[in-house]
This record gives C-alpha cells, structure tokens and sequence, in this order.
C-alpha cells in the first residue's frame, strides 16, 4: 500500500516538473545510440594502446626528474 503511494507521487512529481512532456535530449540519445558502433576497430585500438603508453612515460619521467 505504501509503495503504491510512493510510485504514484513520485510519477506525480516527476509530471509537475517535467511540464508532462518527455524530455526532447532523449529522443536524440536514443538516435545517437542507434547509430553508434559498439566494436572498436583496429586503429582505435592501437590509438588508445599508444595514448595510454605514452601517458605512462611521462608519468614515469615526471617521476624519475
């Protein structure tokens, strides 16, 4: 019984501050999704590879000075 209560002023809230209407940055979220690719090809790898090497010498650089 409580439960309902919270679901029903929480749903309530939530249309008072939304003015009722679905915000519009999900519709675009959701097309940004749609499109994006969740494999990583080879040469995003081997960018990530070569950034997070050379962040590492220079970290170890910075420590070593």
């Amino acid at each position: 019984m409580l439960d309902d209560q919270h679901a029903t002023a929480i749903r309530a809230a939530n249309m008072a501050l939304s003015n009722g209407q679905r915000r519009e940055a999900s519709r675009f979220a959701s097309i940004e999704l749609r499109f994006s690719d969740p494999r990583g090809s080879r040469w995003e790898v081997a960018a990530l590879t070569s950034v997070a090497v050379t962040a590492t010498l220079v970290v170890l650089g910075l420590w070593f000075l």
